[in-house]
């Protein structure tokens, strides 16, 4: 195989000090489409690497909704050479971890380990990926244990209102399906379609390569290079663009001892210009525990136990969701006030200290996370997946500074639309008892 460079580029961070080397972020490009990224310091004495595939279940027909996060199961049964039971163990002897997930948008496989195992942790890792053999006993014991996940996310009321809130807002769209699929579906896959799925999502164009730590871009590219012949060379999947429903619905659950809350707002997709500021607005208002949100409705009301706000951007849109729980008796009086939260700071916007706070927090989160080779990898991978290009850490940092008070303003009232706004409760009928939503109508 000719493994033709479509571009490289390699950045020698300006972050120095007196006891770590300098980090260099190095890309490589096939012309197939497969993308490698390293971020390379010898400072740790792990190294993280992984393998990600862009799509996730929002690319699968659905009928055979839950395939992909099948599929992250049955690689793991076992290989040309490797069972089931070697793989793990050879983590357990390497004293490493390896994992893998699936979302609506991406899926990762990923491990950590000591410099020294590198190589051999790699090629388990690939030919997990891509040599897997979908034992037919193994996959049918595996069937079982998704169902008993699919079952433990259906006593989670917490996850199946996020999952409601999705099907609402999206309707027939992919993003409005599970990501665990259901029961009736994955009980009847058939192993032909597991194989077809997996083959479709380790086309090329879909694959990015990451590693971070003691590690080089050379490393992983000739660590790669036997299990490049494997790959499909093919283009990935496209995305049909999804459609935001508004709405109001209340789910009844009787038997919970708790509503489950979430109010959505249609919002900005993950690159875009906004997404400082929307992470600023996100933090401030429901991050932390002296975030908007938390300090009226928790620690000055007492009608919730916890109490979010989240930006969620995807390929192509984004949702802008506050989840909260609480009592069915203080249900109403929960939506009731988290609206009068949002409308009060639709009309002043943020104070001086608050803003501070909140652009502090997400800067020192994001230089803590430096300290995790994982994190480090997690963030170039998505950096990839989004954008298509790295952003360095001080790039990011500056983003965050520069928001505003009036662009958080401007924002909160783009964002607080009550025709953009879905809300899903999770308990009893009378939720939203004397709840008067027009508060957010655009008075200011």
């Amino acid at each position: 195989m000719n493994y033709d460079i479509d571009f490289c580029l390699s950045k020698d961070s300006l972050r120095k000090s007196k006891n770590s080397s300098p980090v260099k972020l190095e890309k490589k490009k096939l012309k197939n489409g497969i993308t490698f990224v390293t971020e390379s310091f010898s400072s740790f004495p792990s190294l993280c690497a992984g393998i990600w595939m862009r799509g996730g279940s929002r690319t699968e027909p659905s009928e055979i909704n839950g395939s992909s996060h099948f599929v992250e199961h049955a690689v793991f049964k076992g290989t040309k050479s490797l069972s089931y039971t070697q793989i793990y163990k050879a983590f357990d002897k390497m004293g490493g971890v390896i994992d893998a997930f699936t979302s609506r948008e991406i899926m990762g496989f990923h491990f950590r380990v000591q410099k020294r195992h590198f190589k051999e942790a790699f090629s388990i890792l690939s030919e997990i990926l891509f040599e897997p053999i979908f034992p037919e006993d193994e996959i049918e014991r595996e069937r079982k244990v998704i169902i008993e996940e699919i079952k433990m996310v259906n006593d989670s009321p917490s996850d199946v209102v996020a999952d409601l809130f999705m099907q609402r807002a999206y309707g027939n769209h992919p993003l409005g399906r599970p990501v665990q699929g259901s029961e009736k579906i994955i009980s009847k896959m058939p192993l032909d379609s597991l194989k077809k799925r997996h083959k479709n999502l380790i086309a090329s164009e879909n694959l990015i390569f990451t590693a971070t730590g003691d590690v080089e871009m050379s490393e992983l590219f000739e660590a790669s290079k036997k299990y490049l012949p494997l790959i499909p060379e093919s283009k990935t999947e496209s995305f049909g663009a999804p459609h935001f429903f508004p709405g109001i619905k209340v789910f009844e659950k009787n038997h919970l001892e708790q509503s489950q809350i979430v109010i959505g707002f249609e919002s900005e997709r993950a690159s875009s210009k906004k997404r400082y500021a929307l992470a600023v607005l996100a933090n401030l208002l429901g991050g932390t525990m002296s975030s908007r949100l938390f300090t009226e409705i928790r620690e000055k009301l007492g009608l919730v136990y916890s109490i979010s706000s989240e930006h969620i951007g995807q390929y192509d849109g984004g949702i802008f969701v506050v989840q909260a729980a609480s009592s069915h008796e203080a249900t109403p009086g929960t939506v009731k006030e988290t609206l009068r939260v949002l409308s009060d700071f639709c009309r002043t916007g943020p104070n001086k200290e608050e803003l501070e706070i909140a652009k502090e927090n997400l800067i020192g989160g994001l230089i803590l996370s430096l300290e995790s080779t994982s994190s480090r990898m997690g963030r170039i991978a998505r950096n990839e997946l989004y954008f298509g290009k790295q952003f360095d850490v001080q790039e990011t940092i500056k983003g965050i500074e520069k928001v505003n008070s009036p662009t958080l303003l401007s924002l909160a009232r783009e964002t607080f639309n009550p025709k953009k706004m879905n809300v899903v409760i999770l308990g009893k009928k009378n939720a939203l008892k004397g709840v008067d939503f027009s508060v957010l109508e655009r008075k200011w």
